[in-house]
């Protein structure tokens, strides 16, 4: 998991970003995480910002414990996570669910 490899300032502003985000439909969620990865990347260069961006998505998804997509949204956002186990959950789920992942990126 790529949240346990964070250092303890990281993990609490995963872990509070994590409790805004728990009561939250997939919908704002991806608004509100779009929003807050995008800074991770200011001073970096273009290819490390990206995957900065996608490091912060991607540990608080992990925190958030979603282990089965049910929503369009949340697909589109475990594809984007670095966690292959995310990523293969999101895969699946779009192959139950063609023509979903038109239009539905975050």
């Amino acid at each position: 998991m790529l949240y346990e490899k964070l250092n303890l300032e990281m993990k609490n502003t995963v872990d509070a970003y994590v409790g805004r985000l728990r009561p939250l439909a997939w919908g704002r969620r991806s608004d509100l995480l779009a929003e807050a990865a995008l800074p991770f990347g200011d001073d970096l260069p273009p290819d490390k910002a990206k995957v900065a961006a996608r490091g912060f998505l991607t540990a608080v998804l992990e925190r958030l414990g979603d282990g089965e997509v049910t929503h369009p949204v949340q697909a589109h956002l475990f594809q984007a996570s670095l966690n292959p186990e995310h990523q293969a959950l999101a895969e699946r789920w779009f192959e139950k669910n063609p023509g979903a992942g038109d239009g539905g990126g975050v």
